[in-house]
């Protein structure tokens, strides 16, 4: 997102301040007037960060739900099979309920970011302000978390209906946070405050899936994203609307002094100091930006180095989707469940618990002289790709548990390195202004779609490899000898070698001696 501020380079290039009218002269700022953030700031980014959280809570508590015993007798028994086949161990393998229920509980959520973010998101934002859109995300989120627990009334539909509901909030106000967090941070720490977003989405994950081991309600932690969506839609009366888009809609309608005074009012809150300057320096930027030509969506096909630029933006975001952490995220009880980790939940949290490392150490480096967009991209990939290729093998091969789990954790450590948060990152620089708000909504609707797909294609994946790996062949294999089929290249080593032990033994008694 654009920054609320311009830059010194950038004023040096404004129109001089005689040309201005003296009520809103910028006046040079000296370190002794320095203007620092206000009580009322911190509290308006903490805002932003429960936003990141409910997006974080939205990816990390159904993982988990759909394994709870209370869950299924809600929802599997008498629909999607009976007490066997949606039991502890029949669930991971009924079909019905993984396709039919669990698949699309997952992906609706997705395809309501998805329309929320790119339909209803924008032009919340820009008619009624950041902290309006926000707050009506909020409140969404909140209603759809009701429907798809406590007001579900045991119907399907409406459990449906909620999740896409629920994910529609979340894009809403997912679209307008990370603009309004830009918009009201201070330069010093604007940065920063950007970075803690992506981290928070992270920290409401893990957060997500220590509720759901500690109580496994599913009720409760269907609502967890519902939670902080009823804290922004409330909160959001307490904290000032961005003085950028204030002056934006006041410049239009009286002008460019009622705009710098009106700004000023919202700005006086979240400052301490003289905030004339930084006022002058928004002014200035809204005043360039008013007679910029948007690029349309089909403008940005038109031409060459801009479809470049759109379509390397599009593949970094599939890319990321590709990477499978959200297969992960959304399934997690019945992969890891597969993979023979005894209690999935407890290893899902500690799984998203190093995750937060991850992207602390990621964050740390990107902008550093030791990191970068591209190189931790290829860090990440590295240390993402042989782990992943391991623990297959382990699985495949019947080796030690512990290999498998070592393996996600160094995989889930070097997604949010870089994969987690550089794709959500570079889009918005490699775009001009005029570019960007065509652009990153096609990205960010991209990642969704590819977000849904991934989620949905996940249960056949995981079809396919329960089939591959435990199913054999047992067409013109004798009876006696199908045992000897399922088991492990280690265990038929194992019994070969107690059997030679047993011979051996039986030929150097003395019966056999005699």
């Amino acid at each position: 997102m654009e920054a609320g501020g311009a830059s010194s380079r950038e004023l040096a290039a404004s129109p001089s301040a005689s040309s201005r009218p003296a009520s809103f002269e910028v006046a040079e700022v000296s370190e002794d007037a320095e203007v620092r953030a206000s009580p009322q700031m911190y509290s308006a980014v903490g805002m932003a960060m429960v936003g990141a959280a409910m997006f974080g809570f939205d990816q990390g508590n159904f993982g988990d739900v759909q394994a709870f015993k209370s869950f299924r007798d809600e929802w599997c028994i008498g629909r999607f099979g009976d007490a066997e086949s949606c039991g502890d161990q029949g669930y991971l393998t009924n079909g019905n309920w993984n396709e039919n229920f669990i698949t699309w509980g997952a992906t609706l959520i997705t395809f309501g970011a998805a329309a929320g973010a790119i339909l209803a998101g924008p032009p919340l934002a820009n008619k009624l302000g950041r902290r309006p859109c926000i707050q009506v995300g909020g409140a969404v989120c909140f209603l759809g978390c009701i429907l798809a627990s406590y007001a579900s009334f045991h119907s399907v539909v409406i459990f449906f209906i909620g999740r896409f509901i629920t994910g529609f909030g979340v894009g809403v106000s997912c679209f307008a946070l990370p603009m309004y967090n830009a918009e009201v941070s201070t330069s010093s720490i604007r940065g920063a405050t950007g970075s803690l977003f992506q981290l928070n989405v992270v920290v409401g994950c893990f957060i997500s899936i220590i509720v759901t081991f500690v109580d496994q309600d599913w009720y409760v932690c269907m609502m967890l994203p519902g939670f902080a969506g009823a804290v922004l839609a409330i909160g959001g009366f307490f904290i000032p609307e961005s003085p950028r888009f204030v002056m934006e809609k006041t410049i239009h309608r009286e002008g460019t002094e009622a705009a710098m005074n009106a700004g000023m009012r919202y700005l006086t809150r979240l400052r301490s100091g003289d905030a004339r300057p930084e006022a002058g320096e928004i002014l200035e930027q809204v005043k360039e930006e008013r007679d910029i030509e948007h690029v349309s969506f089909t403008g940005l096909f038109r031409e060459r180095n801009l479809r470049k630029r759109v379509l390397i933006a599009c593949t970094l975001v599939i890319c990321q989707q590709t990477t499978g952490v959200n297969a992960f995220l959304g399934y997690a009880s019945a992969i890891f469940k597969e993979c023979g980790i005894q209690d999935p939940i407890v290893f899902n949290s500690l799984f998203n618990g190093v995750m937060i490392f991850g992207c602390v150490a990621g964050l740390l480096l990107v902008d550093s002289k030791y990191g970068g967009r591209r190189s931790q991209l290829l860090i990440a990939t590295v240390l993402m790709g042989p782990p992943l290729v391991l623990a297959g093998l382990a699985l495949q091969y019947g080796l030690p548990g512990i290999i498998t789990m070592v393996c996600v954790i160094i995989y889930g450590v070097g997604f949010q390195f870089a994969w987690g948060t550089i794709p959500w990152i570079y889009p918005a620089e490699i775009f001009t202004m005029a570019e960007k708000e065509a652009a990153v909504s096609l990205a960010v609707g991209v990642n969704y779609l590819a977000n849904a797909a991934i989620i949905y294609i996940t249960p056949l994946l995981m079809n396919a490899f329960f089939v591959f790996t435990f199913i054999k062949e047992t067409k013109g294999v004798h009876l006696e000898h199908i045992p000897e089929l399922f088991r492990s290249e280690r265990q038929r080593r194992a019994l070969l070698r107690a059997e030679q032990r047993a011979a051996e033994s039986a030929a150097s008694s003395p019966a056999a001696q005699a």
